[in-house]
């Protein structure tokens, strides 16, 4: 008897362990398609608007100048930068998940995205609001 609760206990935790281990593969799933539809996207055709999908509003971008000093960036500044029309057809993007780490609600990405002339280590901290993943903020720098 004392066996049988055992091996009931083991397969009731083992189940449950299971599942939040699913689960926390379909939000990574989640994440990653989010990530290479709109920001590895918005980089590969400079389209600003498909940041949007992605960056939440109250979004920032953190990152040290070449003097060291701490620069913040909004998200408007940040898709100034991008203009569709000025891709380079040439280049050929990447973008490698490193980790992506989830606990409820909330996540930490770490992902490299480069080309033949420049690449990046982006930091992300996502956060699922009404069942989409936005990234809320980012901390970069250059390979």
């Amino acid at each position: 008897m004392k066996h049988l609760l055992l091996w009931g206990f083991i397969l009731l935790v083992a189940s449950n362990l299971t599942t939040g281990i699913s689960q926390e593969s379909k939000e990574q799933e989640e994440i990653k398609k989010a990530i290479m539809d709109y920001y590895h996207e918005g980089h590969v055709k400079s389209d600003p608007t498909l940041y949007n999908q992605i960056l939440h509003d109250e979004w920032k971008f953190f990152y040290l100048d070449d003097e060291g000093k701490l620069i913040t960036i909004d998200k408007e500044t940040y898709k100034s930068w991008y203009k569709q029309g000025k891709v380079n057809p040439a280049l050929k993007w990447e973008t490698m998940f490193y980790y992506i780490d989830v606990s409820k609600h909330n996540a930490a990405v770490k992902i490299r995205i480069k080309n033949q002339e420049f690449g990046y280590i982006d930091h992300f901290n996502m956060m699922k609001i009404s069942g989409k993943w936005w990234i809320v903020n980012k901390i970069s720098h250059k390979l």
